[in-house]
């Protein structure tokens, strides 16, 4: 595959961009300050996060890996100096506190018990006058941490390290579920990351490396490794118990003897504050029972008018709600991918906490790095308005900003949501669609030239575990059909039309799996294999899609292939030329492949949709930009138009609606040839 100068630009761009808002960053001297301008930092690095996952150059995984850590280290050590946030203080004191003799959980910071322990540290601590609300295993890091270095840096040390280990743990989780590395960029270089762990040291890395390593041992059946570190997690902050049911129907409800690692985990660090333990339920009463600020669905509800005494219990009504349903999915076998639930836990308790403080997102980005979703990334990038809470304090807001505020910057998060799931319904009935992995080709063909032959194989060289070739010919007079014979492919005529000569190709084969491939493009080594593998992974996906690269260099190529991949990764939809594997049953069980002159493509994605996920697999081919010389704007244009016309035309009514118009779509794209 070609080196493209424009993606290295692009991706150097962007790290450079984040080591520039690391050291504006670091440039504030207190956490108090800027911040206005520490809101238009993260909105500015947030770009650059998906410059740096959507620009990333093609290369090997290896040295991927090693490019993409070595640039989160150096955008985390731009971040150094940063303010930090001054729940630290906290850390530091009551980490002090075990080396001095005391529990935590027995008094309240500002009890005169303790006067003789003030220092600047407990002056600048918040919250004085409740108890801790931190679980046994966070107070004995706190405790460690303040023995080493009774410094606030030193919980930069520590916030950093568990970000590099969440950070390393996904990349395992990638690889294994063969997923693009660059995709660890959503995770590694996300303004919420950046700002939470390496700017304030927030200790909740903590507990996100605790889950990630339970969700990394779940996928292996290590039962007994996964209950260890989800207890890890929880002694980090309790609120990742609400992962634990699932964990427990996973694991198998009737091997219950399993959890005793969970529960190992638990009881050791108690032991160290047991004799006031029972502080820990009073503190997290008064920190979790008080106070409403950021939370998204709990501002919209009653900005609607919605008193808040019915609020706080009816969202809790529904979020445990959400827990029983999909609770119920994973005892009949529905949900089995803990990742997916630990995302749809903890999503929908930040969605309906009333009290929502950016570095909670912080728990759901490394799961949306398994599998990128718009919504949660479009709410990382406007829960920069945060920040502006610190510009208000003293005015007649106090702490915080207008709930009008908080609407507006969550409100794309909501519509998209909704977008996103608007299959949920119909995905909830379809079945999983594991089984057969064997795998045929469907190559359609007019006039394919003299190179389809060398192309015939080159495929064949590199898809030993192919089945068949069904080349499918619309009335070529070049000798296509000749070199196809001779390659020993499988050859079928039809109508001329992709969508009809792939629905023929598509009728005479048998194979669980079917690719649709262009003549156009550079197949690579391997590939069968990964689909196969993650055929397997995710028996939910109902195709796949490889992905898109052209064998041309420029700028505005460049900016094609990230639409498209955004297309695939976010929408579900492909066009041919990223190449498409897709499952024979969920075609068949929608109706077949649509025999329709143009946007068969568009047309068979949309209809798998609504039986589950089209998985992108970031594996590209190279494809031939032929079609893109020439005038780049008017054929950007009229791809676009022909798009929103399909769209509208589908919309407005079904299936139907869109293939009446398939055929003056066609006329218009090849202008009658």
């Amino acid at each position: 595959m070609n080196v493209n100068p424009w993606r290295w630009a692009a991706w150097v761009g962007s790290i450079i961009l984040l080591l520039a808002i690391g050291w504006l960053w670091s440039d504030l001297e207190k956490i108090e300050d800027g911040g206005t301008l520490r809101a238009c930092y993260h909105g500015v690095a947030w770009l650059g996060m998906l410059a740096a996952v959507f620009a990333f150059p093609a290369m090997s995984q290896r040295r991927a890996l090693f490019l993409i850590f070595g640039a989160a280290i150096l955008v985390r050590i731009a971040f150094w100096s940063a303010p930090v946030s001054d729940d630290v203080n906290r850390y530091l004191w009551e980490g002090r506190l075990y080396w001095e003799g005391e529990n935590a959980y027995s008094e309240v910071a500002d009890s005169e018990e303790w006067s003789h322990l003030r220092d600047g540290y407990w002056e600048a601590m918040n919250h004085r006058d409740r108890l801790t609300a931190y679980p046994p295993g966070m107070e004995l890091v706190m405790a460690g941490a303040s023995w080493v270095w009774y410094d606030l840096r030193v919980f930069k040390v520590v916030a950093v390290a568990g970000d590099l280990w969440v950070l390393g743990i996904l990349a395992l989780l990638l690889n294994w579920r063969g997923k693009p590395l660059r995709w660890l960029g959503v995770y590694a270089f996300n303004p919420v990351i950046l700002a939470s762990f390496a700017a304030e040291a927030h200790l909740d890395s903590l507990m996100v490396g605790g889950l990630l390593a339970a969700v990394f041992f779940a996928e292996r059946k290590s039962w007994s490794w996964a209950w260890f570190w989800l207890g890890v997690a929880v002694q980090m902050k309790l609120m990742v118990l609400v992962v634990a049911p699932f964990l427990f129907l996973l694991a198998g409800w009737r091997m219950w003897w399993r959890v005793w690692p969970f529960l190992v985990a638990l009881v050791v660090p108690s032991l160290f504050f047991i004799s006031d333990l029972d502080g820990l339920l009073h503190g997290l009463l008064g920190f979790g029972g008080a106070g409403a600020f950021n939370g998204g669905l709990f501002e919209l509800l009653r900005w609607l008018g919605i008193p808040e005494q019915v609020l706080r219990p009816g969202l809790m009504m529904f979020f445990l709600s959400v827990i029983a349903l999909y609770s119920w999915r994973a005892l009949r076998g529905a949900e089995d991918d803990l990742g997916t639930l630990s995302l749809v836990a903890l999503g929908w308790l930040v969605v309906c906490s009333p009290v929502i403080h950016f570095w909670y997102l912080s728990w759901l980005i490394p799961l949306i790095g398994l599998r990128p979703q718009l919504s949660w990334l479009i709410l990382s990038g406007s829960m920069g308005v945060y920040f502006l809470a610190w510009e208000n304090d003293g005015t007649v807001w106090g702490w915080g900003y207008p709930n009008t505020w908080v609407i507006w910057s969550w409100l794309p998060f909501f519509v998209v949501l909704f977008w996103e799931n608007r299959f949920l319904m119909s995905r909830f009935r379809a079945k999983r669609w594991e089984g057969d992995t064997s795998l045929d080709i469907v190559l359609p063909i007019y006039n394919a030239g003299e190179g389809l032959g060398d192309f015939l194989n080159d495929l064949q060289a590199v898809s030993p575990e192919v089945g068949k070739i069904w080349v499918v010919d619309g009335g070529s007079q070049d000798g296509s059909v000749e070199m196809a014979k001779e390659a020993g492919c499988e050859v079928l005529t039809s109508e001329k039309g992709r969508g009809a000569q792939i629905a023929a190709g598509f009728a005479q084969s048998t194979a669980g799996l079917v690719a649709i491939i262009h003549a156009d493009t550079l197949p690579q080594r391997g590939w069968i294999s990964e689909v196969q593998k993650v055929s397997t992974n995710e028996p939910k996906s109902t195709g796949f899609i490889l992905g898109q690269r052209f064998d041309v260099s420029s700028l505005p190529l460049l900016f094609v292939e990230i639409l498209n991949e955004g297309r695939a990764m976010f929408g579900g939809s492909a066009f041919g030329d990223q190449t498409m594997v897709l499952r024979r049953a969920v075609v068949e069980a929608e109706g077949g492949f649509p025999e329709q002159a143009l946007m068969e493509d568009v047309e068979v994605s949309w209809r798998l949709l609504s039986a589950g996920p089209l998985s992108y697999l970031g594996r590209e081919w190279q494809v031939s930009a032929q079609k893109w010389k020439g005038r780049f704007g008017p054929r950007f244009y009229q791809v676009v138009s022909l798009m929103i016309r399909y769209r509208w035309a589908r919309l407005k009514g079904g299936r139907v609606g869109a293939a009446a118009l398939c055929d003056n779509l066609y006329r218009e794209y090849y202008k009658g040839k």
